[in-house]
This record gives structure tokens, sequence and C-alpha cells, in this order.
């Protein structure tokens, strides 16, 4: 089955194509422009912006070294109401520990109490929280996620700088 190359869901008929990616509809082409981009970013430009910032400071503590994306997941319930989700982290791995185990906490304590999603959705993010915790990704180089979302954020600031310079009559000069 095709997928969005934006926005990741499925495509099970139609979509649109351009340069040889497939979307689900002309919004996700528009954001998807971004995801063109960076497919024709060199791969030297990649591999040496990832580097970059897995060796730089965390966003969120400026501890230096490791930076890496992470997932934590989380279940809140109450009665019939049950609300689950997951966050995705851009941070050092202690960073990334602190997030995991509070979520994991609050799943322990406020996932149960929703019927029937609350006893299917608690254990399902417990045991990946506790795998994310137990098994982090590779410390000594990126993981493929985090380049992958380094390229993202590299061409939307060039898009974003490109539709500046376009609005801009004087940075045209």
């Amino acid at each position: 089955m095709a997928s969005c190359a934006y926005c990741k869901k499925t495509i099970l008929m139609g979509g649109v194509h351009q340069e040889g990616f497939r979307f689900c509809n002309k919004d996700c082409l528009a954001q998807g422009q971004v995801v063109m981009l960076a497919a024709s970013m060199p791969e030297a430009d990649r591999v040496r912006a990832a580097q970059t910032l897995f060796r730089g400071p965390c966003p969120q503590c400026d501890k230096r070294g490791g930076i890496d994306l992470y997932k934590s997941h989380y279940v809140m319930s109450f009665v019939l109401f049950t609300r689950h989700g997951s966050h995705t982290l851009l941070c050092c791995r202690t960073c990334a520990l602190k997030k995991q185990g509070s979520d994991f906490a609050l799943s322990l304590l406020a996932g149960w109490w929703g019927i029937p999603f609350g006893l299917i959705f608690t254990p399902l993010a417990l045991l990946r929280n506790g795998y994310a915790m137990l098994f982090p990704p590779n410390r000594v180089e990126p993981s493929a996620a985090f380049q992958q979302e380094v390229v993202l954020r590299l061409a939307a600031s060039e898009a974003e700088r490109r539709l500046t310079a376009q609005d801009n009559p004087i940075a045209k000069a």
C-alpha cells in the first residue's frame, strides 16, 4: 500500500503525484514541498547536519552530546473517557528518560480507569515506555529517525528562507 510522503497515512486509491512522491490530497502536496526539498539535499549535507546536532547541546537542558529522537507514550482514563498518545522528543538521553518515566507513572496511575480502552491501551503504553527506557537508540551515532527529522527541519527553514526572499523585494535586489 502506498503512503503519503507528508502525513504518512495510507492511500487506498488516487492521491496526488509529483516528482516521484505520492500525497493524500492537494493540502498534503502543499505541505509536502518540504519533503521534496529534503529529498533533493546532498547526502553529505544531511550527514553533516545530523552529526552537528547530535553532538550539540540538548534543547531542554543544554547538556552536550547524545541528542536524538525519542518517543514517550501516555494513557489517561476516567470511566468512559480514555486519552492516549505519544510525544516525540528531540533531546538528550537524560531528558528523554525523565519524560518517559513521568509518562510511565502517569499511565500506571491514571491509565487503567477507563472501560474498555484504558485496560487495553495502558499495558501497551507501559510496555512501549519500558522498552524505550531500557533499549535507547545508539549513543555513538544518530538514529535514522533523527537524521530524517534534522533533514526535514533544514528543508523547512530553507523553504521559509526562499518564501521570505520571494516576498521581500529588497532581498531580491
